[in-house]
């Protein structure tokens, strides 16, 4: 297998502080944007939104601005530029108490109308149970949809659900949200969304240790019933890429490359049929359990920018790769 390219440090935790959850977005301008969760901890602690930028592709990246740091904890930001220029950036909020027990306080968004450089207060979606994993995406018609998960009131299982705005992510229609996959035994979890022409996919996290795929051929108000994967995903991110296939990174909760939740890939050069069958390949592995939760960006054609996170060394690392790694099983 041809060999990774050296690993770019993104970003760096202030003293005493972790860096999380990288999401990394490529604006019609080129420029680089990286949102992560900064943190004593993964959990049991209150965290802030923190982003960089960078116009060289990946090489070099901008001092760390905040871009929400609220009473509680702010974890798990995702980020999206919609066809006018606005960037959103959307994250959820804990409240943890002296226990290590939490209370979800729901999903927030933030704006920018200036690339990231500046950011609106966070407004609430309106759902306090549900959470959010995956960026938002815009649709045919202009829509922006927002992918959720949790445990509705009187129910035991979390769902995945997805919530509309009509009006750019200004405001979103939370008592019309669509459920995209229940069922009496799943938890379904961190939903991510793909718009692949007229299609959108659904990957899914579950509690069986494989991600499942649902689609919708109407903008997202109805989905098809959630099939397994072969894809022992956690934390996964899904790329359209600029010939049509799609670059899947994910936490791989099984120790065929390593004992730790390592970051693979695979590109699925068929996205319209099953996404099972491609080869997996290792992207990263920072040699610590708590690691993972990749994101990529295409940043040439058939050239990427694959963001984790290193806890050992409190930074956001990125890999660069190219399409002939993931043709390659190792």
């Amino acid at each position: 297998m041809a060999k990774m390219t050296e690993t770019i440090i993104v970003a760096r935790a202030e003293p005493g502080l972790l860096a999380h959850f990288p999401d990394l977005v490529r604006l019609k301008n080129g420029r680089l944007l990286a949102v992560y969760r900064e943190g004593v901890g993964h959990v049991r602690s209150d965290g802030r939104i923190r982003v960089v930028d960078s116009d060289d592709d990946g090489t070099t990246w901008s001092e760390a601005r905040t871009v929400a740091d609220g009473k509680f904890d702010d974890r798990d930001p995702k980020i999206v530029e919609l066809a006018d220029g606005t960037v959103l950036v959307n994250f959820f909020v804990l409240d943890w108490d002296a226990e290590g027990g939490h209370a979800s306080l729901g999903t927030y968004v933030s704006r920018s109308g200036d690339g990231g450089r500046t950011w609106s207060e966070p407004r609430a979606v309106g759902l306090d149970w549900a959470v959010s994993h995956g960026a938002a995406v815009q649709v045919s018609g202009g829509d922006v949809l927002l992918p959720l998960y949790g445990t509705p009131p009187g129910g035991h299982r979390e769902q995945a659900l997805v919530v509309r705005s009509t009006d750019g992510g200004h405001s979103w229609l939370a008592d019309e949200a669509v459920v995209m996959a229940a069922d009496d035994e799943i938890d379904f979890q961190e939903p991510t969304l793909t718009v692949i022409g007229a299609e959108i996919v659904a990957l899914i996290r579950t509690i069986s240790g494989y991600a499942y795929l649902s689609r919708s051929h109407d903008g997202g108000r109805s989905w098809s019933r959630p099939k397994r994967t072969d894809m022992p995903a956690s934390s996964h991110h899904a790329l359209p890429l600029a010939d049509g296939s799609v670059l899947v990174t994910y936490g791989d909760l099984t120790p065929r490359f390593s004992r730790h939740r390592d970051t693979v890939g695979r590109i699925v050069t068929d996205p319209g049929g099953s996404w099972d069958g491609y080869p997996d390949v290792p992207v990263y592995d920072s040699g610590h359990h708590d690691q993972a939760n990749p994101s990529s960006a295409e940043i040439a054609p058939g050239r990427f920018l694959t963001l984790g996170f290193d806890v050992p060394q409190a930074t956001v690392v990125g890999i660069v790769t190219s399409a002939v790694h993931y043709r390659q099983a190792p």
